[in-house]
């Protein structure tokens, strides 16, 4: 029988979370029903808490670092976000690829700023 210590065990649950909350956000965007919506968004809170919560625990034993950004990625990113609005207002969505700023080849980085 294999066990699982508690880092790997709140890993899966904060991926867990992640998985559910984009989920729910997909059900919201697409929701006809007001009703529905509604109760998506409601449920939809209580992963986000769910997912803090996990989140503040790992960080709290050190099993979820951040690094901090440098001035220098600040302003590239900063740089990076604000050509994506330009083409945004010159063309509309014609030609840009939406969160390309954000992905700092291949994912989002997790920086605290």
């Amino acid at each position: 029988m294999q066990f699982f210590d508690d880092k790997t065990i709140c890993s899966d649950c904060l991926a867990s979370e992640k998985l559910l909350t984009s989920s729910y956000n997909m059900a919201i965007t697409e929701c006809a029903n007001d009703q529905l919506r509604r109760d998506f968004m409601t449920v939809y809170q209580d992963e986000q808490n769910c997912l803090k919560a996990v989140w503040d625990v790992m960080h709290s034993r050190g099993w979820y670092q951040l690094n901090m950004a440098s001035q220098q990625e600040i302003a590239q990113l900063l740089q990076r976000l604000q050509q994506e609005q330009m083409q945004l207002q010159q063309g509309g969505m014609a030609g840009v690829q939406m969160g390309t700023a954000l992905q700092g080849g291949g994912g989002i980085p997790q920086y605290r700023v």
